[in-house]
């Protein structure tokens, strides 16, 4: 079953789910595993999965960085063996503790990466509305998340164009370095920036012209309903969120 036909509310208390999942687990193996059952899930549903390379690519560096930051100031828990010196550099141990939470901490980013991506992918904006306006979210909060989701793809559309447009006036916009890529960075991001600002301008007067604030509600085009799927989901969802809890409070597994 595609994600795109579940309930909104549905895929909401799963994202929440898989929050509270990844945030009482603090062992790697055990986010790795949450990691991979959600892979194994997208993938089943047939959820595109190109796409997230794209997400991930940016943040492999800084995900590098903070494992190997971490090892060296990690150590201290709780679990035997964390304060294992693994090496030493600069005149600082590395622990196999601080090891433990940076991969941690990894592992949490992949994962919010991934659950972040399987929620835009499937949820359209019309659907989000009609979720915010079921739980009586005022109006005005409704508009701008929903906005602020919109901009994200039609900034990177507009962010590639300049890049091309860049090109072609023979502007360096992929010059390597630290110092090249800072310089290489102006061009993009001035004419970015101006035309986000006369996009937020225009998408004002359009609102405007359409009689925004002139009601204090906000209508929807179709109700939402739960069907068998979205409650068999919701109950898989509900019992898999048990289990974790029960694992990590109840026999004290997933931490380091």
């Amino acid at each position: 079953m595609r994600l795109q036909r579940l309930d909104v509310r549905v895929k909401v208390a799963g994202f929440a789910a898989i929050l509270v999942a990844m945030l009482v687990v603090t062992d790697p193996l055990g986010n790795a595993l949450l990691l991979g059952l959600l892979l194994g899930v997208l993938a089943g549903a047939g959820t595109p999965l190109r796409g997230l390379w794209a997400m991930v690519q940016p943040l492999l560096l800084v995900i590098g960085l903070i494992v190997v930051v971490s090892m060296f100031t990690g150590a201290g828990l709780s679990r035997p063996g964390s304060d294992l010196a693994l090496f030493r550099a600069w005149g600082v141990e590395a622990s196999l503790g601080g090891l433990l939470v940076g991969l941690n901490f990894a592992v949490r980013i992949l994962l919010m990466v991934v659950a972040t991506y399987a929620f835009t992918i499937s949820t359209p904006v019309d659907d989000l509305l009609a979720a915010l306006a079921w739980a009586r979210a005022p109006y005005w909060f409704s508009i701008l998340v929903t906005t602020a989701l919109a901009f994200v793809p039609t900034t990177g559309r507009r962010k590639d164009l300049i890049v091309e447009a860049q090109r072609a006036r023979g502007a360096r916009v992929r010059d390597t370095g630290p110092v090249g890529r800072l310089v290489a960075v102006v061009p993009i991001m001035v004419p970015l920036i101006t035309t986000s600002i006369m996009l937020a301008d225009n998408l004002a007067v359009a609102m405007t012209s359409r009689g925004y604030r002139a009601s204090r509600g906000m209508t929807s085009m179709r109700d939402l309903r739960l069907r068998a799927c979205d409650l068999v989901v919701l109950a898989g969802v509900a019992i898999l969120l048990g289990t974790v809890l029960w694992l990590r409070f109840g026999l004290g597994l997933g931490v380091v």
